[in-house]
């Protein structure tokens, strides 16, 4: 076996950037990436009982696992019951609470677990608001089936990537 110098962070910073953007090409699914990360997704949705239907239905036929639950009380009970879920989809608003409060009970987990969160309007300022507060990604209604996959699935191995050195060896 030939010795090679280990990679410098420059060196996998630019590796990594190559890896997303074939992902983002459409070339590599993110999970192709990640070879220890369960075969189906398992995710916790987090939507009030009228409105959960379509985004229940873009995430099933997809293949991921779902744990539905209809507010932050019961979405508490599921945490502390420990489910091995990797991605948690909530709506913005909630009848108890909302994606903030969603975030802090994630956080207080021992797990590191992304928050998807969804809306019915397109708002940059929510988006720009999930993604500073420790949120993954903003799901936007109608739920196209396609780009929940691709949000769910990339939320769900990030979980397992670790850090962006992992991700390219």
């Amino acid at each position: 076996m030939k010795w090679a110098p280990p990679l410098s962070t420059k060196s996998r910073h630019a590796e990594y950037k190559l890896v997303n953007m074939r992902f983002l090409g459409g070339e590599v699914s993110p999970l192709s990436l990640v070879g220890n990360m369960p075969q189906k997704i398992k995710a916790l949705l987090i939507i009030a009982q009228d409105r959960h239907q379509p985004l229940l239905d873009a995430v099933e036929s997809c293949g991921i696992e779902v744990l539905a639950v209809r507010n932050c009380s019961e979405a508490r009970r599921m945490f502390e019951a420990q489910p091995l879920v990797q991605v948690v989809v909530t709506d913005a608003v909630l009848n108890d609470g909302d994606w903030r409060r969603v975030l802090a009970m994630v956080a207080q987990g021992r797990r590191k677990i992304e928050v998807v969160v969804c809306s019915r309007l397109c708002d940059a300022k929510l988006w720009l608001d999930v993604v500073e507060e420790g949120g993954y990604d903003v799901l936007v209604e109608p739920f196209e089936h396609d780009e929940v996959r691709r949000i769910v699935e990339a939320a769900a191995a990030r979980n397992y990537i670790g850090s962006p050195a992992l991700a390219i060896n």
